[in-house]
């Protein structure tokens, strides 16, 4: 079983570069978005594609950091589901263990 200690130090994980399905739904959404900046760069003056590019720049920098911030959202969430099942307590009933 490989060690996800180990995997993390030698940065083997990294969430980020995963590959889309070409039959997901995702990819179609991806080239509905891809076909629809075409057009429109298509249709821009300097100008505006210009300001079309900053605000597809700006779109994409907070989308980094709404995908950053719920990265470390769930995992922390996850990892005070394991601190509760591990370490926690709290229940009506006494532990099988303890009697």
């Amino acid at each position: 079983m490989p060690n996800i200690l180990e995997d993390l130090y030698y940065g083997n994980l990294s969430p980020c570069q995963r590959t889309v399905r070409p039959d997901s739904r995702v990819k179609k959404l991806m080239q509905k978005q891809s076909d629809l900046e075409s057009k429109l760069n298509g249709s821009f003056t300097e100008e505006q594609r210009a300001n079309f590019e900053q605000y597809l720049s700006a779109s994409a920098d907070l989308l980094d950091a709404n995908t950053l911030d719920n990265f470390i959202t769930g995992l922390r969430l996850g990892a005070r589901f394991a601190h509760e099942i591990f370490v926690g307590t709290d229940a009506p009933f006494a532990d099988l263990a303890e009697e």
